[in-house]
């Protein structure tokens, strides 16, 4: 692995990131901004009414004091750090956040979080926050695109280091940073990129706060630049940087210019999936397919078993190791269980924020029915970039059901509407909002960049 000569990689997207104008975002990109503010907000209440949510809350005010931002629903001030550390947390705690497919980055939780967070404390315009979101979100999407897979080879979690750069990315945008100190604040939030994945082991809840210490991490290195503390300028490419120290395999060719090709010009960002259910992404396609026969007549006590032909990059995600996928111990281990969560969507015949409940996690007609769920290796399955689904249904009555879904529902191929993601955000708000404050942020959101200025955004949040 080689430093790219020249001009470095952050200077190049700082550079970008700070000429971006309104105008220069294409339509559907700007309309999939706002979505994607709508569909974290939703998060956010729904998980500010979970013990991770509850925890985190308590944690941030006693972490430190402050006014510049406010923790959704909630509504006490705090520093606009710790407002993104709490609400990242809370957003990301359902598993129901969106996903830049070939990486597996959630984008949004962590920049829109810290873009609400930093736009309440400089109440900037909606119209600012739209347009940095959607360069932030390009440029944490092709962060993951330098090395994607290889993150989680070694236990990292690609979101808590994407996550803390294009937060950083975000917020020297919206601070209004100099190149010199935008460089800065990339190098310090290098430091701070991180995110272990033991949390897998026992289903603990250290992964939800990975977006929220990134949003963090993105304010806080920003903050410190501003005031004139320095960071490495080769964050990403120098011989102890970011993907050196985290891909660990020197053998790996990182294309460096790729990150910056295109910019403006091709959007990655709209390769990122928003998410129907609350679970591990690469699982959604079996869902898809699994409730379209549900819908046409199938139920669980008909089944003998279901067997999932699977790529193979997906199978240490979601299928392995059997014991904890069988038995999850925790909702979240639950929710990155493909056994697991076929079972409990056949049986409650759905899967949303209701879904992965703790009676679910003992209930002896999913448990068994999860037994009856299987896999083998799809060898005609298509690359990282694509999650495919197939269930073959066989019955105790001698059918067999068979269903292929080949991109999954709310990627680019095969999209969610805005309408879809409205109906989503109705359900997840409807955990401590009645109809009139729902639809009363709906339509902030979908003013956000004509007249609404992101304060009043987020007072349409609070309790």
């Amino acid at each position: 692995m080689t430093s790219k000569p020249g001009t470095t990689l952050s200077e190049r997207a700082n550079r970008w990131l700070s000429h971006l104008r309104h105008e220069d975002v294409p339509d559907d990109v700007r309309r999939a901004t706002r979505s994607r503010i709508l569909d974290i907000l939703g998060l956010m209440l729904a998980g500010s009414c979970r013990p991770p949510g509850q925890a985190v809350h308590a944690a941030a005010l006693k972490l430190g004091s402050g006014n510049d931002s406010r923790i959704l629903w909630y509504g006490e001030r705090t520093s606009a750090s710790l407002a993104a550390l709490a609400n990242g947390t809370m957003a990301h705690s359902l598993e129901f956040d969106d996903t830049h497919n070939q990486t597996i980055v959630h984008v949004s939780v962590t920049l829109v979080t810290a873009g609400l967070a930093i736009g309440e404390m400089l109440d900037i315009p909606g119209r600012e926050l739209v347009t940095a979101l959607a360069g932030a979100a390009e440029l944490s999407s092709r962060v993951g695109m330098l090395a994607p897979g290889r993150l989680e080879r070694v236990g990292f979690h690609p979101t808590a280091i994407a996550g803390a750069m294009g937060a950083a990315f975000l917020a020297a945008r919206l601070f209004g940073l100099g190149a010199e100190q935008a460089r800065d604040a990339l190098g310090i939030a290098g430091s701070k990129a991180a995110g272990l994945m033991e949390c897998w082991s026992d289903g603990s809840w250290a992964k939800f706060i990975h977006p929220g210490i990134a949003a963090e991490a993105g304010i806080v290195a920003a903050t410190l630049a501003q005031q004139g503390f320095k960071g490495p300028a080769t964050i990403f490419e120098g011989r102890f940087g970011l993907l050196a120290s985290h891909v660990q395999d020197p053998s790996y060719e990182v294309d460096w210019d790729g990150f910056s090709r295109g910019l403006g010009e091709h959007w990655e960002s709209r390769n990122i999936s928003f998410k129907p259910y609350p679970c591990g992404h690469v699982i959604h396609p079996f869902l898809d397919a699994l409730l379209d026969l549900y819908r046409e007549g199938l139920r669980a006590d008909e089944v003998d078993s279901i067997v999932c032909p699977i790529a193979a990059f997906m199978v240490p995600i979601v299928c392995e190791p059997a014991a904890e996928k069988l038995n999850p111990r925790s909702d979240w281990q639950g929710r990155v269980s493909l056994q697991f969560a076929l079972a409990d969507a056949l049986v409650h015949g759905r899967c949303n924020v209701h879904n992965f409940a703790t009676p679910s996690l003992a209930d002896p007609r999913v448990l068994a029915l999860a037994r009856r769920v299987s896999y083998r290796i799809d060898e005609t399955a298509p690359g990282r970039e694509q999650f495919k689904g197939w269930v073959i249904v066989r019955t105790r009555d001698g059918r067999t059901l068979e269903r292929i879904v080949p991109n999954n529902w709310g990627s680019r191929e095969n999209p969610m509407t805005a309408e879809d993601v409205e109906d989503k955000f109705r359900t997840n708000a409807g955990l401590v909002f009645g109809p009139q404050r729902i639809e009363a942020a709906i339509e902030a959101v979908r003013r956000i960049d004509s007249e609404m200025r992101v304060r009043a955004l987020v007072d349409s949040c609070i309790r």
